[in-house]
């Protein structure tokens, strides 16, 4: 049987706990915070970085690693493993991709078989194709079975989320729209969706509370739900509120809740809140 690994990025906002059970290597973005450079959930954790966030407006910005880093690991797993599966968010948001593609191009012709994935997906829409893809490796599937896997799972993930203000989605230029939708947009809470990639408008909402209806909305709309992930930036007493209008379509139990990372966090800004539905495969 061939031995796999599975490799991705913080932006899955992964935790821990669960990448450590099934062996997934988690690559760190940077985290700029004015002029000081640090590794996501490693030099900075979540906590603190909402807090440099909110205490001062210094540029913060997610970058991808350096290739070096992408490279030394690669050259180090190959030792180990016949596959790599290197799964990583959106190009078009952090273009992690781009640079993993470069550093498994400077390996040995010789060396195991690296596949570099673009998701189109970021947070745990990310995080669910990694944490499945990995849970095939561990019960022994094969490199086309994860192959096909991961390609099934990037089609039926999804991501939708709404920001308390859309300056940090401006300030990084993650939000590509004409200056006067933005306008318009500075006066409401609007609900964001990944599609094919790109930060997209999905549903104009005026309240907070309208938009984490709209999350549900979003949930209930699809036909059959597998998985359902809430998620926070820095209002975690939020969730509550999302929980008790899902749990007569989707049981609260079964929803998992994580926080928007430094990774995401960086360009969402404190506040964001949103949802990450699996809808199942057929």
């Amino acid at each position: 049987m061939a031995s796999i690994k599975i490799v991705t990025d913080s932006s899955s906002d992964i935790p821990l706990s669960v990448a450590h059970e099934l062996g997934i290597e988690i690559v760190p973005l940077q985290i700029v915070v004015g002029n000081q450079s640090y590794r996501a959930g490693l030099d900075i954790t979540a906590e603190q970085f909402y807090q440099a966030m909110q205490e001062n407006r210094a540029q913060i910005a997610a970058q991808p690693p350096p290739m070096m880093t992408f490279e030394q690991l690669y050259r180090r797993l190959t030792l180990e493993y016949e596959y790599i599966f290197s799964i990583h968010l959106s190009n078009r948001i952090v273009p992690n991709y781009r640079v993993a593609q470069q550093a498994r191009n400077r390996l040995p012709a010789s060396s195991s078989r690296v596949e570099i994935i673009d998701s189109k997906l970021i947070s745990m829409a990310l995080g669910m194709i990694v944490i499945h893809a990995a849970r095939a490796v561990r019960d022994g599937a094969t490199p086309d079975e994860v192959t096909h896997l991961i390609n099934l799972l990037i089609q039926h993930c999804h991501l939708v989320f709404f920001v308390d203000t859309i300056e940090y989605l401006e300030h990084s230029g993650r939000l590509a729209l004409a200056t006067t939708v933005l306008g318009s947009m500075q006066r409401i809470k609007p609900l964001l969706l990944i599609d094919d990639g790109e930060i997209v408008p999905y549903e104009r909402t005026r309240t907070r509370a309208k938009a984490i209806e709209g999350l549900y909305t979003f949930i209930e709309d699809f036909p059959r739900v597998r998985e359902v992930t809430a998620l926070y930036a820095t209002t975690p007493e939020d969730v509550e509120k999302l929980l008790e209008k899902v749990d007569p379509i989707f049981p609260r139990d079964r929803v998992q809740i994580a926080q928007f990372g430094p990774s995401v966090g960086a360009f969402l800004g404190p506040g964001a809140m949103g949802v990450a539905v699996f809808e199942g495969i057929d």
